[in-house]
């Protein structure tokens, strides 16, 4: 395995400004934030993608994104929160982790949805596959 700022930022072997942790994940503030309370969790083990991720570090991920979003919610009077993860070449730590971000109005961040037609044909052929993959 390559180095991982995660895996040394949960061994204490970096500086983080953790909030948060428990026996399977850890929380910091993001050092590169969208927002300031910008908030990581991250699984004590190392998995590189969302689909390696044992099931009980996805529950605590999950579990502790929401105690997260509400504690940022109480705490920054946010307008809302954004809850977002990336996979494969979109993530910039070859670390799973989910990004918990206070948002406020106008604060410039935005989705940026480009206009895809799909047809009803192309619908059914996706949903095919899906169907067939979830076994």
């Amino acid at each position: 395995m390559e180095h991982c700022i995660f895996c040394e930022i949960i061994s204490k072997r970096e500086m983080a400004y953790i909030i948060y942790e428990n026996d399977h994940v850890i929380c910091f503030l993001d050092k590169f934030p969208i927002n300031k309370g910008h908030v990581l969790i991250v699984p004590k083990r190392h998995y590189p993608e969302f689909s390696e991720v044992d099931s009980k570090s996805l529950t605590e991920v999950i579990l502790v994104a929401q105690k997260i979003a509400q504690s940022l919610e109480k705490s920054l009077l946010t307008d809302g929160i954004t809850v977002m993860q990336n996979n494969g070449m979109f993530k910039d730590v070859e670390h799973y982790h989910m990004h918990i971000i206070p948002r406020f109005r106008e604060d410039g961040f935005s989705w940026n949805e480009p206009e895809i037609e799909v047809i009803e044909d192309e619908f059914e052929a996706i949903r095919q596959k899906l169907i067939g993959n979830l076994s």
